[in-house]
């Protein structure tokens, strides 16, 4: 059985997560990964979550171990579109 990485906060992580969350013009998905980790940084599990916030466990995993490997530069960064790459 797999372990969910533990995710402990800064202040200053925290709040930004929070803005994030809270933000009427932040993209969805910028939302979604920081309500994620907010819960995981309360102890919740990662099915919890998943259910909480309508999206998959696989989903809460990767955002959550992203979040441990990199902070916030992790569930900030975007996917290039296609387009993107044709430079």
């Amino acid at each position: 059985m797999r372990v969910a990485p533990g995710i402990m906060l800064t202040d200053e992580e925290r709040t930004q997560l929070e803005r994030y969350a809270r933000g009427r013009s932040t993209p969805m998905r910028l939302v979604t990964r920081a309500r994620i980790v907010l819960r995981a940084a309360a102890d919740e599990q990662n099915r919890e979550i998943a259910l909480a916030l309508g999206t998959t466990r696989r989903a809460v995993g990767r955002w959550r171990t992203r979040f441990a490997q990199l902070r916030l530069a992790g569930i900030e960064r975007t996917r290039r579109g296609a387009g993107a790459r044709r430079a």
